[in-house]
Parts: C-alpha cells; sequence; structure tokens
C-alpha cells in the first residue's frame, strides 16, 4: 500500500487519485450511508473542495484507491459572498454547517500551523489503512513545518488515533445530528522516528510520496 498526499498543480498527473477519492466519497457517504451532500458529475463534493485551498491523501494499491482523506490549512479563506468559510471544524463553532456549535468549547484556531483533516473514509473495515493514512497526514505536515493536525470524525476515530500513538485531544463537547455522532479533537504533529512534537527535523517516509 502507497499514501499519496496531492496538491492541485504540483501533480497533475496524480489527479485521478483524488477523482477516485471523490466517487468513493458519494459511495459511502451518500450512497451507503444516506447523508444529504452536495453531488458534482458524480462526485460528492462541498464547499470545501476547492483545488487551491484543499490537499488529498490517498492511500492506494497500484492505482486502486483504498481510502483517503482532505487536509485544509486552518487559515484558509474560501469564498466571497455572504458567508466566507475557513474549515469545518471552525465553521461548526461558527453556525455556518449542520454541526452542533458544542463541537468545540472555545474559538478554533486559525494558525497557519495548524491543519484539519475531514471526510476520512476506507472502503473495507481496516485499520492498517487508517493507520497508514494517519501516518501519512503526520509526515506531510511534518514537511510543512506543522504543529498540529485538527480532526473531525466518529468517536471510534478518536480511539483509534490513540491506539496508533498519537496524542488526541479533545476540542469539544461529543455532538450528534442527522448523520451521526462527532468530536472534534487535536493531535500534535510528530517526528514518527523519534516519536515527540515537531520542532525542525523532517522524516523520511518509504510509505508517504507528496505530489
Amino acid at each position: 500500500m502507497q499514501v499519496e498526499v496531492v496538491e492541485f498543480g504540483r501533480a497533475a498527473a496524480r489527479w485521478d487519485l483524488v477523482e477516485a477519492f471523490l466517487s468513493h466519497r458519494r459511495e459511502v457517504f451518500v450512497d451507503r450511508l444516506g447523508w444529504d451532500l452536495t453531488l458534482s458529475e458524480g462526485y460528492e463534493c462541498d464547499q470545501y473542495d476547492v483545488v487551491s485551498v484543499a490537499s488529498y491523501v490517498v492511500a492506494h494499491d497500484a492505482g486502486m484507491v483504498l481510502g483517503g482523506a482532505r487536509l485544509l490549512r486552518c487559515n484558509s479563506r474560501i469564498g466571497n459572498g455572504k458567508t466566507v468559510y475557513s474549515y469545518m471544524i471552525r465553521d461548526a463553532w461558527r453556525g455556518v454547517i449542520g454541526i452542533p456549535r458544542n463541537i468545540c468549547w472555545e474559538s478554533p484556531t486559525t494558525s497557519p500551523n495548524s491543519w484539519e483533516l475531514t471526510r476520512l473514509l476506507t472502503l473495507e473495515p481496516s485499520p492498517r489503512i487508517v493507520r497508514g493514512i494517519l501516518d501519512g497526514v503526520n509526515d506531510f505536515l511534518w514537511s510543512r513545518h506543522a504543529k498540529e493536525c485538527l480532526f473531525l470524525g466518529p468517536p471510534s476515530f478518536m480511539r483509534m488515533a490513540r491506539m496508533f500513538g498519537y496524542a488526541p485531544s479533545a476540542m469539544g463537547s461529543l455532538v450528534e445530528n442527522k448523520d451521526g455522532r462527532f468530536i472534534a479533537f487535536s493531535c500534535p504533529v510528530i517526528d514518527r522516528h523519534l516519536q515527540r512534537p515537531a520542532q525542525t527535523d523532517h522524516p523520511h517516509s518509504e510509505k508517504m510520496t507528496i505530489v
């Protein structure tokens, strides 16, 4: 299994991985779970899937996508209309999307050294794939000198992050809407070779490719 982080404009030849991931998002979140989400040309896309802003981490086996997630830097500004979006956790706290505001106890960060991960999925219930995605995200953020990653997902996601050696800290209450139960939490970015918080040196991972 290989994990690639794809940013638009850096390696357009790998954008096929992103398109496959967006298609699988429709299959998982809309077709399987029944979430009422925006569809575009067969893909599940929302206001945060802006190619100049979002990055995507995709786990695959010889090009066959196994899972993935979306990354946004926490100082993002999306849109020029009446509502300017930032990232999902902060926008929930602001009351501009349909997730309860007590997802956070206090104002979420807008630091460029913080990133948010959302829309995590795997096509089979495999901790190996989840761990590969989380390790790939961590190593990518380490290469970008990031200090923390914020996560939004079900409570089992937080338990898995702890099981894989990360140090999740809840940002707010466990909340619920028509799509399920969610919690926001933060993890420090670590040097996985030394298992310590991010400082200055960067790891090399044979499992991750930044493109």
